[in-house]
């Protein structure tokens, strides 16, 4: 089962519109069995998969204080193939909860052994858009990162960050999850956007992603929806785009990547 985090310590950088349309693709186009655990506080990913997560009860909060186990807080979502672990802003409360607790940063990793063997090809981890705890639990939980780099002025600050994170990781435990894609996203064509690219290039050779994701004003439309880009517009260059993220992401071998841990039991 491999476990892929979509993350980057900044903002706005496309990692939800990612970690939902791709899971969306493999499990649509691609028949793979794929769960997506929103641990952001904002619950995006099941809004836009139309999951009302407002007073939703119980969420991931529950799952990680072991308050609810997994078939308790899991849900199917119109996509088949495709479930959902929801998030509200109860997870905020998780950081505080968890304070007393030695090994509270593998909660989600300990969580995710709980799974039942053989239910899902790919656990998809929608991180937060902060250094936290949840962050560090999304860290050793995952085997792979997916890191989404909006290209804008401060668009590289997100993705240093991770690498340090990264280091710290790897200092502290050993080990730490691979970065197994980077994704240029919400590019137009710009010189500022093209020097960023270039240098995107050169500081990951071998990470950044053959596909860049342009700004889509139908990716926009289609979580304001509660659907996702191949529902709302199949045709569009945003789901060509995504379409093609997912296909490289599912052909890349998390056994052969380098600069992390295992992908995942």
């Amino acid at each position: 089962m491999r476990r892929v985090a979509f993350i980057n310590e900044k903002g706005g950088t496309c990692k939800t519109t990612l970690c939902v349309n791709v899971g969306a693709w493999l499990a649509q186009a691609r028949r793979r069995r794929v769960l997506i655990c929103d641990l952001d506080t904002q619950g995006h990913a099941g809004k836009s998969l139309g999951v009302d997560v407002r007073g939703l009860s119980p969420t991931v909060r529950e799952w990680l204080d072991g308050a609810a186990p997994f078939a308790a807080v899991v849900r199917p979502t119109a996509v088949p193939g495709l479930d959902l672990v929801p998030a509200n802003k109860e997870l905020a409360g998780f950081p505080v909860a968890a304070a007393g607790d030695p090994a509270r940063a593998g909660r989600l990793a300990a969580r995710l052994r709980e799974v039942p063997a053989g239910a899902y090809d790919l656990v998809l981890l929608d991180a937060p858009p902060s250094l936290s705890l949840v962050t560090e639990n999304v860290l050793r939980a995952a085997g792979e990162l997916v890191v989404p780099v909006a290209l804008t002025y401060l668009a590289l600050d997100g993705a240093a960050e991770i690498v340090a994170s990264l280091a710290r990781l790897r200092e502290e435990e050993g080990e730490a999850p691979a970065i197994a894609m980077v994704v240029p996203a919400l590019y137009r064509k710009t010189q500022l956007a093209d020097e960023i690219l270039a240098k995107l290039r050169e500081r990951f050779p071998g990470e950044v992603a053959g596909t860049v994701l342009g700004w889509s004003v139908k990716i926009d439309e289609a979580q304001s929806h509660g659907r996702t880009i191949f529902e709302y517009a199949p045709g569009s260059p945003g789901a060509r785009a995504l379409a093609a993220l997912a296909d490289e992401l599912l052909s890349r071998d998390p056994t052969r990547l380098a600069g992390g841990g295992a992908a995942g039991a």
